[in-house]
């Protein structure tokens, strides 16, 4: 494979990785604002506790809690994906500059 190819193929592969990290980035807004908006409905819930029987919210607040920590676990793993891609693409980009 000559140089040129290689570069192209390398640069297919950077923005392969770009568009990829790009996706991550607009996943994490996401669960950024979900994870917001479950903090919310959990102090709405917590302050509407006193006006409900405990039998009445509990599920509630034990539901929100495990969508909450899914979506703890689904931004960890977005975070991992991300710090995998940025350490692939500094490998690439000493390929290039070596």
């Amino acid at each position: 494979m000559t140089m040129i190819a290689e570069l192209d193929q390398l640069e297919r592969k950077i923005q392969h990785a770009a568009k990829v990290l790009e996706r991550l980035r607009e996943e994490k807004r996401t669960l950024t604002l979900e994870n917001k908006e479950l903090k919310d409905r959990v102090r709405t819930l917590e302050n509407s506790v006193g006006k409900e029987k405990a039998s009445d919210w509990k599920p509630k607040l034990h539901a929100l809690e495990q969508e909450q920590r899914s979506l703890l676990d689904e931004r960890r793993a977005i975070a991992r994906r991300v710090e995998e891609m940025l350490v692939k693409l500094s490998v690439l980009e000493k390929a290039v500059h070596a």
